[in-house]
């Protein structure tokens, strides 16, 4: 994933725009995709330590299969951009894609 700081930076902004608390708890999803399931699950391996937890595991249309993890965070444009690096470091190391992210208010 293309993971440019001035991109977080501005979904932050919009997100502020747009009557978001950004410096409270959110929930934070992140994507992972390969057409073997089995190493999307080495990836929540990696991760379940690190308190996230699986949203979704499903194979999509075109036959890959798509992990969803989520965590409960407040994190500042700088964090994000940070898991962003480091989440494209794991997605190398496990041989798969990272898709990206989505956030989510807690209710």
């Amino acid at each position: 994933m293309n993971a440019l700081q001035e991109t977080v930076k501005q979904m932050f902004r919009k997100m502020t725009g747009e009557g978001w608390d950004v410096d409270s708890t959110l929930k934070w999803g992140f994507f992972f995709i390969d057409e073997d399931k089995n190493k999307l699950l080495e990836v929540f391996t990696e991760l379940e330590e690190h308190a996230y937890s699986i949203v979704e595991l499903h194979q999509a249309d075109d036959g890959d299969w798509v992990l969803q993890v989520s965590k409960l965070d407040v994190l500042t444009p700088e964090k994000l951009h940070r898991r962003n690096l480091a989440f494209n470091d794991l997605a190398i190391k496990c041989d798969v894609e990272y898709d990206g992210w989505d956030v989510g208010k807690v209710e």
